[in-house]
Protein backbone atom coordinates (compact mmCIF):
# COMPACT_ATOMS: atom_id res chain seq x y z
CA UNK A 1 0.00 0.00 0.00
CA UNK A 2 1.20 3.27 -0.63
CA UNK A 3 -0.13 6.82 0.85
CA UNK A 4 0.92 10.64 0.75
CA UNK A 5 2.75 11.89 3.90
CA UNK A 6 -0.04 14.17 4.38
CA UNK A 7 -2.75 11.54 4.88
CA UNK A 8 -0.65 9.25 7.33
CA UNK A 9 0.61 11.78 9.45
CA UNK A 10 0.09 15.49 11.12
CA UNK A 11 2.80 17.70 9.39
CA UNK A 12 2.84 21.10 11.30
CA UNK A 13 5.23 23.97 10.67
CA UNK A 14 7.90 25.00 13.21
CA UNK A 15 8.15 28.45 15.48
CA UNK A 16 9.60 31.30 13.22
CA UNK A 17 11.81 33.11 15.60
CA UNK A 18 12.34 36.91 14.29
CA UNK A 19 16.34 37.15 14.31
CA UNK A 20 18.57 35.46 16.92
CA UNK A 21 17.66 33.00 19.73
CA UNK A 22 17.42 34.83 22.99
CA UNK A 23 19.20 32.29 25.14
CA UNK A 24 17.65 32.46 28.87
CA UNK A 25 18.84 29.34 31.06
CA UNK A 26 15.48 30.00 32.94
CA UNK A 27 13.76 30.02 30.21
CA UNK A 28 10.56 28.28 29.73
CA UNK A 29 11.25 26.68 26.24
CA UNK A 30 14.04 24.67 24.73
CA UNK A 31 14.77 25.07 21.23
CA UNK A 32 16.13 22.48 18.93
CA UNK A 33 18.21 23.28 16.35
CA UNK A 34 19.75 21.64 13.41
CA UNK A 35 22.86 21.26 15.05
CA UNK A 36 21.37 19.20 17.71
CA UNK A 37 20.76 16.26 15.02
CA UNK A 38 23.47 14.15 14.17
CA UNK A 39 24.59 13.16 10.76
CA UNK A 40 23.14 9.54 11.33
CA UNK A 41 20.01 10.79 12.07
CA UNK A 42 20.22 10.68 15.38
CA UNK A 43 18.51 12.94 18.36
CA UNK A 44 20.20 13.03 20.99
CA UNK A 45 18.35 15.67 23.31
CA UNK A 46 21.49 16.50 26.29
CA UNK A 47 21.71 20.95 26.41
CA UNK A 48 19.25 22.42 24.24
CA UNK A 49 19.09 26.02 24.02
CA UNK A 50 16.55 27.60 26.83
CA UNK A 51 14.42 30.53 25.95
CA UNK A 52 11.61 32.46 26.44
CA UNK A 53 9.25 33.94 23.35
CA UNK A 54 6.00 34.44 22.46
CA UNK A 55 3.40 33.23 20.72
CA UNK A 56 4.37 29.49 20.97
CA UNK A 57 1.02 27.01 20.57
CA UNK A 58 0.91 23.34 20.30
CA UNK A 59 1.97 22.66 16.95
CA UNK A 60 5.05 24.08 17.50
CA UNK A 61 6.07 21.56 20.23
CA UNK A 62 7.62 18.11 20.04
CA UNK A 63 6.37 15.42 21.46
CA UNK A 64 7.71 11.99 22.00
CA UNK A 65 6.56 9.48 18.40
CA UNK A 66 7.21 13.02 16.80
CA UNK A 67 9.35 12.99 13.20
CA UNK A 68 11.08 15.68 13.13
CA UNK A 69 12.35 16.63 9.49
CA UNK A 70 15.01 19.01 7.95
CA UNK A 71 13.44 21.68 5.58
CA UNK A 72 16.58 23.24 4.50
CA UNK A 73 19.64 22.66 3.15
CA UNK A 74 21.50 19.93 1.32
CA UNK A 75 19.97 16.60 3.21
CA UNK A 76 16.28 16.77 4.28
CA UNK A 77 16.66 14.39 6.76
CA UNK A 78 14.35 13.28 9.08
CA UNK A 79 15.24 11.86 12.90
CA UNK A 80 12.62 10.19 15.52
CA UNK A 81 12.21 12.26 18.84
CA UNK A 82 12.41 9.10 21.52
CA UNK A 83 12.56 11.38 24.27
CA UNK A 84 12.04 15.01 24.69
CA UNK A 85 11.30 17.42 27.76
CA UNK A 86 8.25 19.38 28.11
CA UNK A 87 8.15 22.71 26.96
CA UNK A 88 10.45 22.27 23.56
CA UNK A 89 9.90 23.50 20.57
CA UNK A 90 11.53 23.68 16.89
CA UNK A 91 12.10 26.33 14.45
CA UNK A 92 10.87 26.92 11.32
CA UNK A 93 13.69 25.24 9.38
CA UNK A 94 11.53 21.72 10.37
CA UNK A 95 8.75 20.43 10.06
CA UNK A 96 6.68 18.43 12.90
CA UNK A 97 5.09 14.64 11.66
CA UNK A 98 2.82 13.41 13.89
CA UNK A 99 2.54 9.34 12.57
CA UNK A 100 -1.14 8.63 12.47
CA UNK A 101 -2.23 4.80 14.22
CA UNK A 102 -0.90 2.03 12.56
CA UNK A 103 2.69 4.04 11.52
CA UNK A 104 5.94 3.42 13.11
CA UNK A 105 7.63 6.67 13.15
CA UNK A 106 11.09 4.96 12.67
CA UNK A 107 10.22 3.03 9.79
CA UNK A 108 8.32 6.40 8.91
CA UNK A 109 11.99 8.31 9.55
CA UNK A 110 13.84 5.71 7.47
CA UNK A 111 12.23 5.87 4.56
CA UNK A 112 11.95 9.76 3.97
CA UNK A 113 15.69 8.87 4.61
CA UNK A 114 15.89 6.89 1.55
CA UNK A 115 17.16 8.11 -1.68
CA UNK A 116 13.67 7.35 -3.83
CA UNK A 117 12.34 9.66 -0.85
CA UNK A 118 15.64 12.26 -1.14
CA UNK A 119 15.11 12.04 -4.77
CA UNK A 120 11.36 13.69 -4.68
CA UNK A 121 12.52 16.23 -1.93
CA UNK A 122 15.66 16.95 -4.01
CA UNK A 123 13.28 17.60 -7.18
CA UNK A 124 10.37 19.27 -5.86
CA UNK A 125 13.20 21.90 -3.58
CA UNK A 126 12.88 25.69 -4.27
CA UNK A 127 15.54 28.14 -4.49
CA UNK A 128 19.35 28.16 -5.48
CA UNK A 129 21.68 29.38 -2.46
CA UNK A 130 19.30 27.01 0.08
CA UNK A 131 17.25 24.77 -1.10
CA UNK A 132 14.06 24.50 0.84
CA UNK A 133 11.16 21.95 0.63
CA UNK A 134 7.64 23.56 0.96
CA UNK A 135 5.23 22.00 3.52
CA UNK A 136 2.81 21.16 0.38
CA UNK A 137 5.71 19.29 -1.27
CA UNK A 138 6.36 17.56 1.96
CA UNK A 139 3.05 16.23 2.22
CA UNK A 140 2.69 15.06 -1.19
CA UNK A 141 5.81 12.26 -1.00
CA UNK A 142 4.55 8.99 -1.87
CA UNK A 143 5.51 6.53 1.31
CA UNK A 144 5.25 2.64 1.00
CA UNK A 145 3.00 1.22 4.09
CA UNK A 146 3.82 -1.94 4.86
CA UNK A 147 1.77 -3.65 7.58
CA UNK A 148 3.01 -2.62 10.91
CA UNK A 149 4.80 -5.83 11.79
CA UNK A 150 6.95 -5.55 8.43
CA UNK A 151 7.39 -1.83 9.88
CA UNK A 152 8.74 -2.46 13.39
CA UNK A 153 11.48 -5.09 11.55
CA UNK A 154 12.63 -2.42 9.38
CA UNK A 155 12.24 0.06 12.27
CA UNK A 156 14.13 -2.42 14.63
CA UNK A 157 17.26 -3.10 11.86
CA UNK A 158 17.08 0.80 11.08
CA UNK A 159 18.09 1.78 15.16
CA UNK A 160 20.58 -1.06 14.98
CA UNK A 161 22.58 0.56 11.80
CA UNK A 162 22.36 3.29 13.53
CA UNK A 163 23.65 2.87 16.53
CA UNK A 164 26.47 0.72 14.53
CA UNK A 165 27.65 3.75 12.74
CA UNK A 166 27.64 6.07 16.12
CA UNK A 167 29.97 3.66 17.74
CA UNK A 168 32.37 3.40 14.69
CA UNK A 169 32.09 7.42 14.88
CA UNK A 170 32.96 7.10 18.75
CA UNK A 171 35.78 4.28 18.19
CA UNK A 172 37.46 6.28 15.51
CA UNK A 173 37.25 9.78 17.29
CA UNK A 174 39.54 8.00 20.00
CA UNK A 175 41.90 6.37 17.18
CA UNK A 176 42.41 9.88 15.95
CA UNK A 177 42.90 10.91 19.40
CA UNK A 178 45.51 8.37 20.45
CA UNK A 179 47.47 9.04 17.28
CA UNK A 180 47.33 12.83 17.87
CA UNK A 181 48.81 12.32 21.25
CA UNK A 182 51.47 9.79 19.99
CA UNK A 183 52.66 11.91 17.69
CA UNK A 184 53.13 15.32 19.56
CA UNK A 185 54.47 12.96 22.38
CA UNK A 186 57.35 11.83 19.65
CA UNK A 187 58.18 15.73 18.40
CA UNK A 188 57.99 16.85 22.22
CA UNK A 189 60.71 14.03 22.89
CA UNK A 190 62.45 15.44 19.74
CA UNK A 191 62.56 19.09 20.47
CA UNK A 192 63.77 17.88 24.19
CA UNK A 193 66.40 15.55 22.83
CA UNK A 194 67.60 18.24 20.55
CA UNK A 195 68.40 20.68 22.72
CA UNK A 196 70.50 18.50 24.62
Amino acid sequence: MQALLRDISEIRTGYSFRGRIETNSEGRYCVVQIKDLDAGGIFEPGELLRTNVPDVNSNHVLHRGDVLFVARGERKRAVVIDDIAPNTIFGSQFFGCSPRSGIDPTYLAWFINQRPAQQYLEEHSKGTNVRIITKEALGGLLVTVPPLVVQQKIAGVYRLSQRELKLFAEIQAKKNQLVETALLKSLYQYETEGKQ
